[in-house]
């Protein structure tokens, strides 16, 4: 297939160039993704979709992994944008209970991570691992912000002190995880989406918080803020850029 990008370029239109193309590689694999799960997908109908060659998403992304990780960053990028603008409107936003409550329903409402999540079980398990293998920095970013959030809390008089912050962090993302898992497990069970979300809420406020004063919440969330947009920026550097991609081409 001929890619449909293809043809002179002047030296500064190149990078964007590829970088336009790389984007529309990413929507044409997160269509897909949504459309027929992650199994049924493979290069060719993610370059066809795109109106480009094989070899150009090779170009971009050396393995089918590697690109529908790309797509899944994209996603939570999205997902932690909401996240910033919403504390920078809300300071109570940055409790537990309010993030936990946010999660649950923008997870849903991103078709990607509905997808990923509860369409076929075998695509979590396999874009997880290909996490742990191609990526640790970024998994080790993501529990870091998550670490520090709720440190800021504790300090903030806000979260309970009685366990370690780092045990807080693992039952918290137990109880949001058994939550968004369960669903394909039993669905006949599951409740309304809202209030689902509002049980997740109540159980992470009944399990970590402490009422707090406004002051305290308003003094936690600029740092709060911070730590997700330095997660922020690290999501957005795992993509690989035009630059990057320009690079590799030299080399």
């Amino acid at each position: 297939m001929t890619d449909l990008d293809s043809g002179p370029a002047g030296p500064a239109s190149a990078p964007r160039e590829r970088e336009r193309r790389a984007e529309r590689i990413l929507d044409a694999a997160g269509e897909l993704l949504v459309a027929w799960g992650y199994p049924r997908i493979t290069v060719e109908d993610v370059a066809r979709r795109a109106g480009v060659g094989k070899g150009t998403v090779y170009l971009h992304f050396s393995t089918k992994e590697l690109l529908f990780l790309a797509v899944l960053i994209r996603a939570e990028a999205r997902i932690i944008e909401r996240f910033a603008a919403g504390m920078r409107a809300d300071p109570s936003a940055v409790l537990l209970s309010s993030v936990a409550r946010s999660t649950y329903l923008w997870m849903h409402e991103e078709p990607i991570f509905r997808a990923t999540l509860l369409g076929d079980g075998d695509t979590l398990g396999t874009l997880s691992r290909s996490t742990a293998e191609n990526l640790p920095d970024l998994l080790d970013a993501r529990d870091r912000a998550l670490l520090a959030h709720v440190e800021v809390l504790r300090e903030h008089g806000l979260v309970r002190t009685a366990q370690s912050s780092a045990l807080q962090v693992h039952a918290y993302e137990s109880i949001l995880t058994g939550f968004v898992t369960i669903e394909p497990l039993s669905p006949s069970t599951v409740p309304a989406l809202e209030d689902n979300a509002d049980m997740i809420a109540h159980v992470v406020r009944a399990a970590f918080e402490l009422p707090g004063p406004p002051e305290s919440v308003r003094a936690a969330a600029p740092r709060v803020n911070a730590i997700y947009q330095c997660l922020l920026d690290r999501l957005n550097s795992a993509v690989p850029t035009a630059r990057e991609i320009h690079r590799h081409e030299r080399t």
